[in-house]
């Protein structure tokens, strides 16, 4: 079902809107999470273990040859808007589609297509009004099981398989799309030995610069995502969401430099809710294996969302 959210009025936002939208505009159990946001504002290689997953592929990226992919990097690095279309400096108006846990079953693509269609019409209103339009997807792209049980027992998530398909799917909305990683997308266990090299290709298929993303949607207004970087190397459970140290410097300077005092406001997407939220999760899974919030198992990085 495709929910629509409007708000008539200007936000306050000096708080940021948290928007763990798998839990909290879908029915449990469903392929999609599906909502769209309609708003009017105001005004692999094998990589050093030494620094942060997210710190080594940025740096790796910004100093590749110049291209729209590293100059992106290098923009989102220093949490900076990046450079804005005359559209969207003039509107203020935006839509963003926004998609949960898809858990691809390449088996079942016939079901995600009539998914993808019931967006469609929505969409194309938006890209006739203003233009402002793009979709976020929150992660865990695909299934967590083998998709051809007959051939090997290869779980489907986290494979570049899985990725070339999901980004192939995300693509074909006709509206720019960004992603942040949940606590499946790193769970190529048979094809890569390492995070790092897991998130490398990740990173490839979606054309992401980093795992985090900004992109700003409308007249100072951002789309920010954090996204998780550890599977394998989890101090606990493998599932729990990680945003590394790097990410979290990125976003504070994000906050910094965009003040709600100058208008600024910001969407941030998450693949697991920030602790203290208030949304509901699944106490006898998620909070007894220590992966119901983000960082759930460092008590202070825990707390300080």
């Amino acid at each position: 079902m495709l929910q629509r959210v409007q708000a008539r009025e200007s936000l306050s936002l000096g708080m940021l809107v948290p928007l763990a939208l798998a839990s909290l505009l879908a029915a449990p159990g469903s392929a999609f999470s599906p909502a769209m946001l309609s708003w009017r504002t105001n005004g692999g290689a094998m990589l050093s273990p030494s620094r942060t997953n997210s710190q080594i592929l940025s740096s790796r990226i910004i100093g590749a040859s110049p291209s729209s992919f590293g100059a992106k990097c290098a923009r989102q690095q220093h949490g900076c808007a990046s450079s804005l279309s005359m559209a969207v400096q003039q509107t203020s108006k935006f839509m963003v589609g926004v998609l949960g846990d898809l858990h691809i079953d390449p088996r079942k693509m016939e079901d995600y297509e009539t998914g993808r269609n019931q967006f469609l019409p929505t969409l194309q209103e938006g890209l006739d009004a203003h233009g402002n339009v793009a979709m976020v997807s929150l992660g865990d792209l695909g299934e967590s099981k083998s998709v051809r049980p007959d051939e090997t027992a290869e779980l489907f998530s986290g494979t570049t398989e899985c990725h070339k398909l999901a980004a192939k799917f995300l693509g074909s909305f006709g509206v720019p799309y960004e992603v942040v990683g949940g606590n499946h997308d790193l769970e190529g266990l048979d094809e890569f030995e390492t995070d790092e090299a897991n998130l490398y290709m990740y990173l490839r298929e979606h054309n992401k610069p980093s795992p985090q993303f900004m992109r700003q949607i409308a007249y100072k207004t951002l789309l920010v995502g954090l996204g998780s970087t550890v599977f394998r190397d989890a101090k606990f459970t493998s599932h729990e969401v990680t945003i590394d140290d790097a990410q979290m410097e990125w976003f504070e300077k994000i906050l910094v430099n965009h003040p709600s005092t100058d208008g600024w406001k910001i969407f941030v997407f998450t693949h697991a809710p920030p602790n203290g939220s208030g949304l509901r999760v699944l106490q006898e899974n998620h909070v007894v294996n220590g992966c119901c919030w983000l960082n759930h198992s460092d008590e202070k990085k825990c707390s300080k969302f």
